[in-house]
């Protein structure tokens, strides 16, 4: 018997005249109704890759990535080509964090179509993201090649440059972006913190007043720009107007990223940070014992060094000095442990899971690692290794577990200055981020995290040395000495040109243009100029300001 299913044909063309209908609200911008549509239609079993991507924007708007990543993951299954789907992965990843992950969905898109100027821009911003800067200014570029009428490539260029204090390029690809488009607030908030940063006073006040003053200003050029004015008071000397205006772009930042990060359910950074200090002090000591691991992936290298913290406690400037030691090779903020922390880190179930994992399964996991490690920095024969992880102590469950030989740098620096320093900068945001964005909340992280290095310290029995950014800047070759002894390394007169070798490097945190003036003491009790704002934080910072003997007000 031949012929066609009714039922399936009257589905199949109710499908098509849907996808019409969807593909004619795109075509419009009327996003909402194309989405009302997509998901009705899905709803009633009417699949097509079109209504899956955009179900899955949706989701992501909704802080609910999985479900997002699944319908779009399916979407690329019914239609491997198509270019478009590829970039929404990646903008779900990047919306995620998943900063690896989304980098090699945008280069699978731009492989597709070398001609497709969005995926190239998001590949510039993705690669920002895993510290690539040299590639990202790249992306940023073939994006302006194959587009030149869109000026938003030249304003993350003007912003790139500025990381890297060359105020002049920066100011010459702001002028272009501001010139193509008027609108660029990026560019603008780049010309703004230009002029701050190379003493322009008069001109920074000019630009901030102007730009704060047109309603228009998008939310994260606005607090980008309030953060710009805090700098210029501090500048100024004008303490409480500096910290005001740090305050107001944190908490439009706050407002503004609050689906994402701290929607009602979703766990948040602080959260898992607690769930890992109860488990911790009710696991079995056994469990998270240093131990030996035969080979640990790759015992070519001479030593295995991750440098950790907090967030502004030093650890940029002491990993750019080491990075100067011809012995050394050192990888910056990239996420070498993507596969584990997906597996062990990302629920509630995943540490039972590692605290069981079998030897076959951590042997897999550090192979990744090392491959990661060198498709960062080349081979590693023969070098000590510098993994560096501000936030490292969320991750010290895989480090114990995977890399029981491995030494720990742990960076100090008084808790006032840190917690300061946090707020007074605008990060790249990720859940950990997140929690910075308030003082008090802030405070509570850094309190976490301490607690959490303490009880990793007294169980793990990972070798674990404790450097001061202080001691650094106060005595640099006798902080330096006891750092080298503990790696294992011979003094090399290369570590004093540490900021020269620094420009060759893609620093991404905060502190680039900082590092790049070489050793100061700029940062050095910042606190004292905000006692008073300091306030609601003392209670929680004053324990560990005792415990690491740093000096009360």
């Amino acid at each position: 018997m031949s012929g066609t299913d009714p039922a399936a044909s009257a589905m199949a063309q109710d499908r098509d005249r849907l996808v019409r209908q969807v593909s004619d609200a795109v075509r419009a911008r009327d996003i909402p109704l194309a989405t009302d549509l997509a998901r009705g239609a899905l709803e009633r079993g009417l699949v097509h890759p079109l209504f899956l991507g955009l179900r899955a924007f949706w989701f992501d708007d909704q802080g609910r990535t999985r479900e997002a990543l699944a319908d779009i993951e399916t979407a690329i299954g019914l239609a491997p080509q198509d270019a478009p789907l590829r970039n929404s992965h990646g903008q779900i990843l990047s919306s995620a964090g998943r900063w690896d992950e989304a980098v090699e969905a945008f280069e699978r898109c731009v492989a597709l179509r070398p001609d497709f100027a969005p995926a190239y821009r998001n590949l510039g911003y993705a690669r920002q993201g895993i510290g690539d800067l040299r590639g990202s200014a790249q992306a940023f570029e073939q994006a302006y090649q194959l587009a030149p009428e869109d000026a938003e490539p030249l304003s993350h260029l003007a912003n790139l440059a500025a990381r890297r204090s060359d105020w002049e390029s920066a100011r010459k690809f702001a002028e272009q972006a501001l010139a193509a488009d008027p609108r660029q607030s990026l560019a603008l908030v780049t010309l703004a913190s230009v002029a701050v940063s190379t003493g322009d006073r008069a001109g920074a006040d000019a630009l901030i007043g102007s730009a704060l003053g047109d309603a228009k200003l998008a939310g994260p050029h606005r607090a980008m720009m309030l953060t710009t004015l805090g700098d210029l008071r501090h500048d100024q000397q004008r303490y409480s107007e500096a910290f005001e205006a740090y305050r107001q772009s944190n908490e439009l930042r706050r407002q503004l990223y609050a689906p994402q990060f701290a929607a009602p359910g979703r766990e948040t950074a602080a959260s898992f940070a607690q769930i890992l200090i109860d488990f911790m002090e009710r696991a079995p000591p056994l469990h998270w014992r240093a131990s030996d691991a035969e080979g640990e992936g790759n015992t070519a290298v001479r030593a295995h060094v991750f440098l950790i913290g907090f967030a502004r406690s030093g650890t940029t400037l002491l990993e750019n000095v080491l990075a100067a030691h011809p012995d050394v090779a050192a990888v910056g903020e990239k996420e070498l442990l993507a596969t584990a922390n997906e597996q062990y880190l990302s629920t509630d179930k995943g540490l039972d899971l590692l605290a069981a994992a079998t030897e076959d399964r951590l042997s897999q996991l550090r192979r990744d690692y090392w491959r990661r490690a060198e498709g960062h920095c080349g081979p590693l024969a023969g070098k000590v290794f510098v993994d560096k992880r501000p936030m490292g102590a969320l991750k010290l469950p895989l480090i114990v577990k995977l890399f029981p030989s491995a030494k720990i740098l742990f960076a100090l620096r008084d808790p006032r200055d840190v917690i300061l320093s946090c707020y007074r900068r605008q990060f790249l945001l990720n859940p950990s981020m997140y929690e910075l964005l308030d003082l008090r909340g802030a405070a509570l992280f850094y309190g976490q995290l301490m607690r959490l290095a303490k009880i990793f310290r007294a169980r793990s029995g990972l070798q674990w040395l404790e450097t001061r950014h202080e001691s650094l800047v106060a005595d640099f070759d006798g902080e330096m000495a006891r750092v080298l002894a503990f790696l294992g390394l011979e003094w090399s007169e290369q570590l004093r040109a540490f900021a020269e070798t620094a420009r060759q490097r893609d620093i991404w945190t905060p502190s680039s243009t900082q590092v790049i003036k070489g050793l100061n003491a700029e940062g050095v009790e910042q606190w004292r100029h905000y006692r008073e704002q300091l306030a609601p934080a003392m209670p929680i910072l004053r324990p560990w300001i005792d415990a690491f003997g740093y000096e009360r007000f």
